[in-house]
């Protein structure tokens, strides 16, 4: 019985030391909590270390389902449709916005329904106050504006003045319609941080 111990614990001795000889270095067990997993660092994500934000890449809009606000200029885009947002400047009474309105669609037509614009400041941030404002009265550069396939239309888009002078965040809406009647809304959100608007 002696002997058998005995000849065990060599055996095992001999494993362990040809396993270090074989890879040259010792292989620690990786343990449940180590947000380690064969060797690879466990992601955010997959199962690994909570509480962890990714950096979302500049020009991106969402982030699981969050509205992330990006730093001008902005393009968002869906259903063959792309709105980018260049600039913002202030007027007296409106807001405007340089936007560029793509239809990446070959067969239907679309047209930005100016009735639907709006805007919202500060949504979100519980020390700041909120406020939504409605288009403007005239949208001279989008009013009757029909975007054919394969076409952009530029120009600034406006709604009425918000009243604080240098928001923090803010989320232009817009819808955009098809010759088919099927309807598209965006919303783009804007981080106003250090952004000096342009004023007229």
């Amino acid at each position: 019985m002696m002997n058998k111990m005995i000849a065990s614990v060599v055996l095992g001795s001999l494993i362990v030391s040809g396993s270090l000889l074989l890879n040259g270095t010792a292989m620690r067990p990786a343990l449940p909590d180590s947000g380690m997993a064969g060797r690879k660092p466990v992601l955010p994500g997959d199962g690994g270390v909570s509480g962890v934000k990714v950096p979302v890449p500049s020009g991106s809009e969402e982030s699981r389902g969050e509205k992330v606000y990006v730093r001008l200029p902005v393009t968002s885009n869906a259903n063959n449709i792309e709105i980018t947002v260049h600039a913002v400047r202030l007027k007296a009474g409106t807001a405007d916005f340089e936007v560029t309105i793509r239809n990446l669609s070959e067969r239907e037509t679309i047209t930005p329904d100016l009735t639907s614009v709006s805007v919202i400041t500060n949504e979100g941030l519980p020390s700041r106050s909120s406020e939504k404002v409605r288009a403007a009265k005239v949208n001279p550069d989008f009013e009757q504006a029909v975007i054919p396939t394969g076409k952009e239309r530029y120009g600034w888009l406006s709604s009425d003045a918000w009243s604080e002078e240098a928001p923090e965040r803010l989320t232009l809406n817009v819808t955009i319609r098809g010759n088919n009647g099927e309807e598209q809304a965006f919303a783009i959100p804007v981080d106003c941080r250090g952004l000096t608007f342009r004023t007229l």
